[in-house]
């Protein structure tokens, strides 16, 4: 894979600008269910996809997705049998096209939002991320490893109690499952505020938070630029929120579907849907001419 290939869009901004658009792509997706949007939404998605990630990963990724999607659409009308136009009546199942409809929607608004968090996934990497974090990153990191080390000790000595407890058969009749709950409850509180005292005396024996913040390397530099596209996906994000929420008001699947009719409210969504795609195609462009 060649260095233009890689380079595939927003390598020359700011992260703020990739992290805005593609949370305002996904909030929109996950909250949008109306035919056209989600088609629109879809479609964005697997076309930077396809230019980000290649036609090979989206196909791959496209095989578990596409089965997803059907199930959804044919097991709606089990468990939604309403509507008004009757397609196939096989005893006490009914399977309407409204439903179909409904299923097929809400499959594909699952698939768009896999896709757009896969999508951002290649744009956003782990040191753009913590670029975003600035100072808290260090904070935030060390309370998620710390979590992620305690909860399983957690269990682990919950597991040991509760089989001192049974083991202790001694003292009589056993309690009742609350009693028991609530002496090894009363146990794992009692140990693991033991420990954070201890965690604590030791973070701060090896300085932590000690003294003047310390300076770290910033890759990337906000500039002007950066602020002038964050603020201009920002302000057509909330058009496009407004113009969404007027189309879902206005559709229905139940009882009846409406027409679906031509709107000039589409294209602002369609803009935000292809904007990542666009920005794909004119870094290509831009790194082919250095060539």
């Amino acid at each position: 894979m060649t260095t233009v290939e890689r380079r595939v869009a927003f390598d020359a901004c700011h992260a703020v600008v990739p992290a805005a658009c593609f949370l305002a792509v996904t909030c929109l997706t996950m909250f949008c269910v109306q035919p056209v949007l989600v088609a629109l939404s879809l479609a964005g998605a697997l076309l930077f996809s396809a230019l980000a990630r290649g036609l090979r990963a989206t196909a791959s990724g496209l095989r578990w997705q596409l089965p997803m999607l059907a199930l959804v659409c044919l097991v709606n009308p089990l468990f939604s049998a309403s509507g008004s136009t009757l397609l196939l009546s096989v005893g006490p199942v009914r399977v309407y096209l409204e439903s179909l409809a409904y299923g097929a929607c809400m499959g594909a608004l699952m698939v768009s939002a896999v896709v757009w968090l896969e999508d951002a996934a290649c744009v956003l990497t782990q040191d753009r991320l913590l670029a975003l974090g600035h100072g808290r990153a260090a904070s935030v990191s060390l309370l998620v490893s710390m979590a992620s080390q305690l909860a399983p000790q957690l269990l682990r000595r919950s597991r040991g109690v509760r089989a001192s407890f049974d083991a202790c058969t001694a003292a009589g009749a056993a309690p009742s499952p609350t009693a028991r709950l609530a002496r090894v409850t009363t146990q794992l509180m009692a140990w693991s505020l033991e420990d954070s005292l201890e965690r604590a005396d030791a973070m701060r024996a090896r300085g932590w938070e000690s003294g003047s913040p310390r300076t770290c390397y910033r890759p990337e530099r906000l500039r002007g630029e950066d602020i002038l596209a964050g603020c201009g996906i920002v302000l057509l994000s909330a058009l496009c929120a407004v113009l969404a929420a007027a189309a879902c008001g206005q559709w229905r699947f139940y009882p009846a579907m409406p027409v679906l009719r031509a709107w000039w409210g589409y294209v602002p969504y369609a803009v935000l849907m292809l904007l990542p795609s666009a920005a794909a195609l004119a870094e290509r462009l831009r790194w082919r001419s250095f060539e």
